[in-house]
């Protein structure tokens, strides 16, 4: 199987890694895993990953966080995804992926900087395929009673819970799933990492 001892050629983008056979090293993450009954053994997820024929297959955490490498990008790259994982674990689950590159942007953008410097836990980022629409905007806005607040960036929202996401009823997108800012930053090292 590729990846296993063959190495193969690289070259630098940006940070991205990107093979000289169009094998770029990206991050899958998974929505809504491992909360009630929704439970994926991270070890089950890999073997499945790789039994598919993804490379340097990694889980990050036991939440859905998946780093590898594939020469689909994308939407087609989660397309694959949620078809694999529904057919070897039997669950239907939407997946967000980036690459290396999109993961430092999202870094970058951070508009509440100060706020995550002293609050990492509770500041999250929300991965989305599409903006967030006016309506999820709103909704966002009226149901921010504990001083919550949500920008919009690229292919997220960012989202800072001063009393941390337990006591908040914050409404936010349904297509999206959500990662602290601690976990973006282990993300954006992994999908770097050899």
């Amino acid at each position: 199987r590729a990846g296993r001892g063959d190495v193969g050629i690289e070259r630098a983008c940006g940070f991205g890694r990107v093979r000289e056979n169009g094998v770029t090293r990206q991050v899958a993450l998974l929505r809504g895993v491992n909360l009630g009954k929704r439970q994926v053994v991270m070890a089950e997820l890999r073997a499945v990953l790789e039994d598919a024929g993804f490379e340097d297959v990694r889980t990050l955490l036991a939440s859905g966080n998946v780093v590898l490498s594939s020469k689909l990008k994308g939407a087609k790259l989660e397309t694959k995804l949620e078809a694999v994982i529904l057919g070897g674990l039997g669950l239907k689950t939407d997946v967000f992926v980036r690459d290396a590159d999109q993961l430092d942007a999202v870094i970058a953008g951070n508009p509440f900087k100060a706020f995550t410097k002293a609050n990492s836990t509770f500041m999250v980022v929300q991965f989305m395929r599409a903006p967030a629409s006016k309506a999820e905007l709103e909704t966002i806005a009226k149901t921010a009673l504990l001083g919550e607040e949500a920008k919009q960036g690229d292919g997220c929202l960012y989202i800072k819970f001063p009393n941390g996401q337990g006591p908040s009823k914050l409404k936010t997108p349904k297509l999206a799933t959500a990662r602290n800012w601690n976990t973006v930053l282990k993300l954006a090292a992994a999908v770097r990492a050899e």
